[in-house]
């Protein structure tokens, strides 16, 4: 088993989530996956923890973890991940809450369990947390652009509670762990068409040009390099410059190109468009690179 639940939680939701955990009595929180001691620090009063990365463990299922020592540090890893119920606290910030999640992984796809004596008793105990989460928080809710508030689209994987939702209707954006530019927004399922209908996809399009500049690499990891592009036509410019990213043969000066562009949605930049990904076209791979660009980008 291999399963997560992305939660946003203000303190009052934690407090709640965490008081359903321990009405198990064998029940803890493990503050940290690394420490100082082989000894494991582990607690039911959460409020003087301010690690983020905990851990949640039964006794009952798991007399005691396992822990290795890492020489380089000279500290101690906590193990036995397969029979751990890992929780990502929400970080509070000051005008924001950013996800957390819990999760349980008993093995890896294809590959028996990694722990045969644990993994029902821990399967049933993630369940009961997660039915938990998702019968007490919502998933109703808009991501959209803080820059462009009528871009966005339907999130249901996200489960917030109630208290951070109250925030949120204060002024307190929910944040995932995504563009920081977006936020999401709550709203009444029963007028989910109707809100739906305010929002909009990024515009993106697809143009051919030929490169009159080839600059800088910008990125070797990302395969982003700087060009300069003269447009054909179909485009709101007549030249282009910026950061594209490049996969496959590097056009060089003079070659005609495929160059994608999306909307400025993030606001980082003046801008209104953003350079997204640049293709060397030729008489034999022409059709072939424009459909699918277009069915890649969903132009």
């Amino acid at each position: 088993m291999r399963s997560q639940v992305i939660t946003i939680m203000a303190p009052g939701d934690e407090a709640a989530f965490l008081g359903f955990v321990f009405e198990r009595p064998t029940a803890y929180l493990i503050p940290d996956v690394r420490n100082s001691t082989p000894e494991i620090p582990h607690t039911r009063d959460v409020r003087p923890i301010k690690s983020l990365h905990c851990m949640l463990w039964d006794k009952d299922i798991l007399p005691r973890p396992l822990v290795e020592h890492i020489p380089s540090g000279n500290d101690y890893h906590l193990r036995s991940e397969e029979s751990l119920i890992q929780f990502l606290r929400s970080p509070l910030k000051k005008d924001s809450i950013v996800a957390g999640r819990i999760a349980l992984s008993t093995g890896w796809k294809g590959v028996p369990d990694t722990n045969l004596k644990t993994v029902r008793a821990m399967t049933a105990w993630y369940n009961a947390l997660s039915r938990w989460i998702k019968s007490t928080f919502k998933n109703s809710f808009v991501y959209a652009s803080d820059f462009k508030p009528n871009v966005g689209s339907r999130e249901r994987l996200v489960w917030v509670g109630p208290c951070a939702i109250e925030m949120s209707l204060q002024g307190v954006k929910l944040k995932q762990n995504g563009p920081p530019e977006y936020s999401l927004h709550y709203f009444d399922p029963a007028t989910e068409d109707s809100v739906l209908a305010g929002y909009r996809e990024p515009e993106k399009f697809v143009v051919i040009g030929r490169v009159v500049h080839v600059g800088d690499v910008v990125s070797t990891a990302m395969r982003q390099q700087i060009f300069r592009v003269a447009i054909e036509k179909d485009a709101p410019f007549s030249e282009f410059e910026g950061a594209f990213t490049c996969v496959g043969p590097e056009p060089r000066l003079g070659d005609e190109v495929a160059c994608v562009f999306s909307e400025n949605i993030f606001g980082r930049h003046a801008e209104p468009w953003e350079p997204r990904e640049i293709k060397k076209l030729t008489a034999v791979n022409r059709e072939r690179v424009l459909e699918g660009l277009r069915k890649a980008w969903r132009v």
